[in-house]
């Protein structure tokens, strides 16, 4: 977990959002590899392992092997994140993660993966999170996940930026504030339109996260 990225991660639990204070027990090149995040506001804590945050036990099994996109499907899914040299934050759920190094092209992009498949990492992963993405709101330009959970899309519209694009398997109900902009027999894209969110709660930037070290 790169420290940069800590900053946007947020405690899942029902209370108004809040910055995770980071404790670092072995760290290389700036990403925590061992340690631990905390809410100042519930007090639960979650553990950081081998370099992934663990927000929680629930872990969705990753789809099989033929749902993996090949170098022709990421750079779709680049185009269909509205993927571009202003970079931003982008969110690969599931399977989809697998298309995190053909992405890599796009080095103006940050990537965070949700429950990838085991053996896939990025300089943020979020394990445990079951349908929750726990993000702060506003903060992503783009999301794409391989399950048809409404839940889940509506947690990843929460964290969409006005603007962002969410891209999510055909069957999957389209949140409330997203504008279906395309779809073909496997997926939808859709834009976040909702010109103003009341439950937004802005936090003032920071140049680096809280963390703390042995």
């Amino acid at each position: 977990m790169h420290v940069e990225l800590v900053d946007r991660l947020r405690c899942p639990a029902a209370h108004a959002e809040s910055w995770l204070v980071a404790h670092a027990d072995r760290s290389e090149d700036r990403r925590i590899l061992e340690g631990t995040l905390g809410c100042p506001v519930c007090q639960r804590e979650f553990r950081i392992t081998e370099g992934a945050a663990w927000m929680g036990d629930d872990e969705p099994a990753s789809l099989a092997p033929s749902a993996v996109l090949d170098a022709d499907g990421a750079l779709r899914l680049a185009a269909l994140l509205n993927v571009d040299e202003r970079g931003g934050l982008y969110v690969l759920g599931g399977s989809i993660a697998t298309a995190k190094d053909a992405l890599a092209t796009f080095d103006t992009a940050r990537w965070i993966l949700l429950s990838p498949p085991a053996n896939v990492s990025a300089e943020a992963t979020i394990r445990g999170a079951g349908d929750q993405v726990p993000l702060a709101r506003g903060s992503v330009r783009g999301i794409a996940i391989d399950r048809p959970s409404a839940t889940l899309a509506t947690a990843a519209a929460a964290a969409l930026a006005h603007g962002g694009r969410l891209v999510a398997p055909v069957g999957t109900e389209l949140p409330h504030g997203m504008e279906e902009l395309a779809r073909d027999a496997d997926q939808w894209v859709a834009q976040k339109v909702a010109a103003f969110d009341a439950t937004v709660l802005v936090t003032p930037r920071r140049a680096a996260p809280r963390t703390s070290h042995q």
